[in-house]
């Protein structure tokens, strides 16, 4: 029987090398330079080894199921030890996670990767699962880890969600010295924090004792909303160490200053949670990287590093019309964020930006489809849709109609959006300001984040669940169906309240 399986795994390899072979090189390098797919005789590859493996298990009596990589090439996938479009010793690499069944398995994973090309790099070992890796890997080095035992998932590419970038027909913005902008008296953070009642709550709660983490394009350092006292000194080992309060974007910094910015610290307005801690967590926004940032963020909650309550606040998804064919419910990016969960984090999440004329084009008066996709749907995430100044997101114009419908495809019993918040006016950007229609559902899941600041600073034994149930069950109800509106807006005031009530 040995000798068989011995005959068999040579004779794939052979017709591995013949498929591999027959690609040609100066085609598959000049279309990863370019961003382009893959050529086909890669992909076949990259097929081909799952197939032999899945063929292996199965003459040796392995039942589970094994995962077959056949999507390979996207753009933005190519990478040489994380640099895009590199192509190093005729091979390229894509970045996977690498799950084993058993440490064994792992042993023998990183062997193969010791041993691989240049271009094959582990990047990341996680700390909280020692079954899996994160690495760069060539098409023949995927294949022997598949010889190995080892399972393979695809990276994916998550964009921020702010309605501005990102979307075909996103929303206007303006500088907040531009006199010719038409919102000079619509308001903003200030506005938006008296619609959430969130002045109301301060007098018991202002977060204090109480971690937030926002992972995202990073915060502006030079931001009067955060004094250095309430600035973790975490520095999480991603793909921005040591960069983290640096925000070219602005993006991050917006989010930040919404669940914790304060007056006191020198801001110009109070985030929903003015005392709270902020860690900023900058990424680029892949699932290796976001997954590596949970994993640090599980592993310093575990350690004492962070002490007291965390919660984290994710303005981040999926722009699309359908759900991710890569992102499945067993992909390990969502067994982190799972994870956190039951270790006691409150993880609450943007809902996405894709249901009418910013991207997908339905009907921006209805209640559907669905169009919140993978983690952000998931029944135990806390999932935040937008509203405008009047508590709607189904009227023209205003780009709130693309706020995106539920009930989501991971939602369970708990259809999502959970709750919406209000987005309209001046916002922090950078390390400035803008003027924003809207602030996309990027401005509200900060405002629930800071919410769950303030109620486990009171009580901070309070678990996720009892968290996501307060914050629903207090919200103010709004005459839009629940695929959009959720529960209704937020009520800092009544959330505080059915608190320390019970």
């Amino acid at each position: 029987m040995l000798t068989s399986q011995r005959s068999q795994s040579a004779s794939a390899s052979a017709r591995f090398e013949k498929v591999i072979t027959g690609c040609d090189l100066a085609t598959l390098i000049t279309e990863a330079r370019s961003g382009r797919s893959a050529s086909r005789c890669a992909m076949n590859a990259v097929r081909f080894a799952s197939v032999s493996k899945s063929r292996n298990m199965r003459s040796a009596g392995h039942g589970r199921r094994v995962r077959k990589v056949t999507r390979i090439g996207r753009r933005g996938d190519w990478s040489n030890a994380g640099r895009t479009g590199a192509v190093a010793a005729g091979r390229w690499a894509m970045r996977y996670f690498i799950v084993t069944p058993e440490q064994g398995v792992m042993t023998r994973s990183k062997d193969v990767i010791a041993m691989g090309p240049d271009t094959t790099v582990a990047t990341y070992a996680s700390k909280t699962d020692p079954n899996v890796l994160v690495a760069d890997l060539d098409p023949q080095t995927a294949q022997a880890l598949t010889q190995e035992g080892a399972v393979l998932y695809e990276d994916v590419q998550f964009s921020v969600l702010d309605g501005i970038e990102g979307v075909p027909k996103g929303a206007r913005y303006w500088e907040p010295e531009d006199a010719a902008h038409p919102m000079l008296e619509v308001g903003g953070l200030a506005e938006v924090m008296d619609q959430v009642n969130a002045p109301a709550a301060w007098g018991r709660s202002k977060g204090g004792n109480v971690t937030i983490a926002v992972i995202d394009t990073g915060v502006a350092g030079g931001l009067g909303e955060f004094a250095t006292a309430r600035r973790s000194s975490l520095d999480i080992q991603s793909a921005f160490k040591g960069q983290h309060w640096e925000d070219p974007k602005g993006h991050g910094s917006m989010c930040a200053a919404i669940a914790c910015g304060s007056q006191s610290d020198g801001g110009r307005h109070d985030g929903v949670a003015p005392q709270a801690t902020l860690v900023a967590a900058r990424s680029n926004l892949n699932a290796t990287d976001i997954f590596a940032i949970y994993d640090e963020l599980i592993d310093a909650k575990r350690r004492g590093i962070i002490s007291g309550p965390l919660v984290i606040s994710n303005s981040y998804g999926l722009y699309r019309c359908d759900p991710e064919p890569r992102l499945e419910e067993d992909h390990p990016y969502l067994r982190n964020v799972l994870l956190a969960i039951d270790n006691g984090i409150t993880v609450v999440f943007a809902a996405g930006n894709n249901h009418a004329n910013g991207l997908c084009n339905h009907d921006p008066t209805a209640d559907g489809p669905s169009t919140i996709w993978g983690v952000n749907s998931h029944e135990r995430v806390i999932s935040v849709g937008t509203v405008d100044r009047d508590g709607a997101n189904q009227k023209l114009p205003n780009p709130h109609v693309n706020s995106s419908r539920g009930p989501g495809q991971w939602s369970g019993k708990l259809p999502k959006p959970d709750v919406v918040a209000p987005t309209f006016g001046e916002i922090v950007w950078g390390a400035g300001r803008r003027v924003m229609e809207w602030w996309g559902t990027s401005g509200a899941c900060p405002q629930v984040a800071g919410l769950a600041a303030l109620l486990l600073s009171l009580k901070p034994d309070l678990t996720p669940e009892q968290i996501g149930d307060l914050i629903r069950s207090t919200a103010k109800e709004l005459s839009g169906p629940p695929n959009c509106v959720g529960h209704g807006v937020i009520d800092c005031e009544a959330a505080v309240a059915a608190l320390l009530s019970a």
